[in-house]
């Protein structure tokens, strides 16, 4: 059988997979999106198979695509090393994973679990995607990650959540704020102040509508922004209050500020482990899926 594939093909492949999105992986790869249309579908053409599922929602990878996205990376690996000429090849033919995680588990949980990890598993690469709660939803649905660590995806049909970690939103604020001394805040005292938000793409947000909705009178949302360490700046420049979740501030907060639990309502998130239904790890993505589930249960 005569081997007809382009590396640009397997790129472009790579590239949809990684970002479960033919729009964003266009743009990684600087051409346009009728073009990269056509690369995936000479590839599915050549290998005689369909490799994506396209919906109106997402990109994911069928269990072709699944299958035959390791060996694609594999060739591309290969030509790189042997491109850069790289002396010890055999350090990148090692195992690697990749996991998927919010932000606030990237900065806070992972380095620490990482750093045990890496005592056992030393020639173990490891692929962080730290992004929004959706794209690592999106992320081990699609097959591109080993596994996940969210707070949604307890109602989607295709993951496993594994709860390891329950955690209380808080009112950061200055520490010369009206209510920086109070043990405990409700949502009512809050009324007429400034609200610096997470965006609405964010997962938090939809939290904290919930609770705006459920007051008669609540803060003014004045501000928004798409990653936590922006709103606690924002917070510290005095532009107003911020409601995060207690991992999100967790060692991060300036000295000038303050969190304060709330109360009436109290709103709490739930980190789970997430994983393909009926997927099994490979071993080290099993060990290290292992070590934060340990580790995070512990806090």
């Amino acid at each position: 059988m005569r081997i007809n594939l382009e590396i640009s093909e397997l790129q472009a492949f790579i590239a949809v997979a990684e970002k479960s999105s033919f729009k964003a992986a266009a743009e990684g790869l600087f051409i346009s999106q009728p073009a990269l249309s056509r690369r995936i579908e000479k590839l599915e053409a050549g290998l005689q198979t369909r490799l994506l599922e396209r919906t109106t929602r997402r990109v994911s990878l069928t269990d072709d695509g699944r299958l035959f996205l390791a060996h694609a990376e594999a060739v591309i690996e290969e030509l790189e090393m042997a491109m850069q000429g790289l002396a010890e090849r055999t350090v990148m033919r090692n195992e690697h994973l990749t996991v998927a995680c919010v932000p606030s588990v990237a900065n806070h949980l992972l380095p620490k679990v990482l750093k045990e990890f890496a005592a056992s598993h030393p020639a173990v690469r490891v692929k962080i995607i730290d992004e929004s709660a959706r794209d690592v939803l999106d992320s081990v649905v699609a097959g591109v990650a080993d596994f996940g660590v969210n707070f949604i995806g307890t109602q989607e049909a295709d993951i496993d959540f594994k709860a390891i970690h329950s955690e209380r939103y808080v009112l950061v604020a200055r520490s010369d704020h009206r209510l920086a001394c109070e043990q405990s805040v409700t949502w009512g005292a809050l009324a007429g102040e400034i609200l610096v938000s997470v965006s609405q793409s964010s997962g938090n947000r939809m939290l904290i509508d919930n609770a705006l909705a459920r007051v008669a009178q609540g803060p003014r949302i004045q501000y928004e922004i798409n990653h936590v360490t922006g709103a606690i700046s924002l917070v510290a420049a005095g532009l107003g209050i911020a409601v995060l979740p207690g991992l999100a501030i967790a060692g991060d907060l300036l000295p000038s500020l303050v969190s304060i639990p709330l109360r009436e309502p109290e709103i709490t998130r739930t980190l789970g482990l997430i994983t393909r239904k009926g997927g099994r790890l490979q071993p080290a993505a099993q060990a290290l899926f292992d070590l934060m589930e340990r580790n995070v249960g512990e806090r």
